[in-house]
């Protein structure tokens, strides 16, 4: 009896200091509860945001601290103007989710930019004039309503109207498009005066691009430029490239835009002549120096003679091709085959202050394979009601068509994107969904480079890339120029290495720095050709 007695006294006694620290805990953190300045509180993240409200059992207490991250649990929210030391411990939300009872948890990222808009519209009041722009594509410009150029159409438009190969890398949905095509369409007017005898299919400029959508996309843009100058546009469409052999169109071509594949036939049979180029453009390059292009770009390229920087002189055409590359991100390292084409010396980097920031809101929240459906409805219903744009990316094409079903047997009309489909139905669901007829997009990164959709104000990663430089593109689809709203990133984060991906993300904003480029199917690859190395030299037979 006095032994179980002194069992129960031990018990109470330890429930009674859990207890104690628990309350001196609770006591803690309301002393040390803050005010969240008021955010825009989207509809979809009420019943999300209840449960951290909930926490709080005491009125808390005034401050005028900004948050950068916003957590579900409080003590993990960032604040504006806080600073960490190099080698301090960084403490981050997303520690702890590769346990299972992290299901639920959620952090937003909301931008750490003094004044947004210093990266979007140049404030110096400088005009299209001042760039160097002609009469002709100035009224064009006041024409479609452009007032003044963004920042990095002020530092690249002279750069490239002076003849210098260039590699143009800014924020996405700052205008990069119209940076290269304004001073194409200003140069064009000028040559075509001194070449009155050019051949038929022999094109001044060249535009590359990595997928047909985007050729659709930059061939609409340089057609409204064009519209009153007599400047004759091509666009070639991967997928019929036959048809297009057999019975080629025989025309004056002042501007040829295709994807790599197509365009590498159609000049190597000499239906398009490549030896009037005097401006080559890769647009998205960071696309089209992956593994897939390196074999057919780098024999292409090679056609086109590139000079140092292009002789600009009034009285007569340059006799080498200028060479223009456009991105939102760039590889470290540019390819090998670049150098035997040009010399790399040339080529003068332009590039942004806020390149690779977080721009937009961006929502990180932890989830079950099984619950991501049930959220995704959730996010998405209200707003095909509304009739608001949204992205749905995933990343590969059979989940991607998986959502579009799913969310149509909802009744959520849906339109699903990727590169199985045949090229008619992949223009024409795109069209659809530029031109408002359905509100909600299911495709994967073939729509995360490039496209102009100031309608979409909300990009939801169904799946989480596996690399950064597609998440930056694919969160470059929102919060462009243009748009009504400053948009928001939805990711859902479900697998370990989605998870490892977020911690990265989530450490580089804490730490206010970019967010890095690096590639994990990559890092996979290779870690694993090193463990087959290593394999394959212990197994070898040792020399005596």
């Amino acid at each position: 009896m006095f032994r179980t007695f002194c069992r129960v006294r031990q018990v109470t006694g330890k429930q009674t200091n859990n207890l104690g620290t628990f309350l001196a805990t609770v006591k803690r953190m309301q002393s040390n509860a803050h005010t969240i300045p008021v955010r825009t509180v989207y509809e979809d993240d009420e019943n999300d945001l209840k449960d951290a409200e909930d926490v709080h059992t005491e009125p808390l207490v005034e401050d005028n601290r900004t948050p950068i991250i916003e957590c579900k649990r409080k003590e993990f929210n960032f604040y504006k103007g806080t600073t960490l030391k190099k080698f301090d411990t960084i403490p981050i939300a997303s520690q702890g989710w590769h346990h299972l009872k992290s299901k639920g948890d959620y952090f937003t990222i909301y931008p750490d930019i003094e004044d947004d808009h210093n990266e979007l519209l140049d404030e110096e009041g400088t005009t299209f004039e001042q760039l160097g722009i002609g009469p002709e594509v100035q009224q064009i410009v006041k024409n479609l309503g452009f007032e003044q150029p963004t920042n990095i159409q002020k530092i690249a438009i002279p750069q490239i109207l002076s003849g210098q190969n260039t590699i143009i890398q800014a924020e996405t949905g700052t205008g990069k498009t119209l940076t290269y095509l304004l001073p194409i369409i200003d140069q064009i007017l000028r040559w075509k005066r001194l070449l009155p005898d050019r051949r038929p299919n022999s094109p001044l400029a060249l535009i590359l691009v990595p997928s047909r959508e985007l050729v659709l996309q930059v061939g609409t843009e340089v057609k409204k430029l064009a519209n009153d100058l007599d400047i004759s546009v091509q666009t070639l469409i991967g997928g019929r490239t036959k048809k297009i052999m057999r019975n080629p169109t025989v025309k004056n071509v002042d501007i040829l835009i295709g994807t790599v594949g197509v365009t590498s036939k159609v000049t190597t049979t000499r239906i398009y002549k490549l030896n009037e180029v005097r401006h080559t453009v890769l647009d998205e390059a960071h696309a089209l120096f992956h593994e897939t292009f390196d074999e057919k770009l780098s024999i292409f390229l090679r056609r086109i003679n590139f000079g140092f920087k292009q002789n600009v002189s009034v009285n007569n055409t340059p006799g080498s091709s200028q060479l223009t590359m456009a991105s939102a991100t760039m590889p470290e390292k540019l390819p090998d085959y670049l150098d035997k084409c040009l010399n790399m010396a040339s080529i003068v980097p332009i590039q942004t202050q806020n390149i690779h920031r977080v721009l937009v809101p961006q929502k990180f929240w932890r989830l079950g394979a099984l619950q991501k459906p049930a959220a995704l409805l959730k996010f998405v219903k209200p707003r095909a009601l509304r009739k608001e744009g949204t992205i749905i990316f995933s990343n590969n094409a059979a989940t991607a068509d998986w959502v579009s079903i799913f969310l149509n047997q909802m009744n959520v009309k849906t339109v699903a994107l990727n590169g199985n489909h045949p090229v008619e139905i992949r223009r024409d669901k795109y069209w659809d969904f530029r031109n408002g007829r359905v509100h909600i997009l299911s495709t994967t990164n073939s729509s995360g480079r490039g496209l102009d959709t100031i309608t979409v104000d909300c990009v939801i990663n169904y799946d989480f890339p596996m690399n950064t430089a597609d998440y930056i593109h694919r969160c470059g689809r929102t919060g462009r120029v243009g748009s009504k709203s400053a948009g928001r990133v939805i990711n859902f984060i479900c697998r370990p290495l989605e998870i490892d991906l977020t911690k990265k993300i989530e450490r580089a904003a804490r730490r206010g720095r970019a967010l890095p480029i690096f590639d994990y199917q990559e890092q996979l690859q290779e870690k694993a050709m090193d463990a087959e190395l290593k394999q394959l030299l212990e197994s070898a037979p040792k020399d005596e």
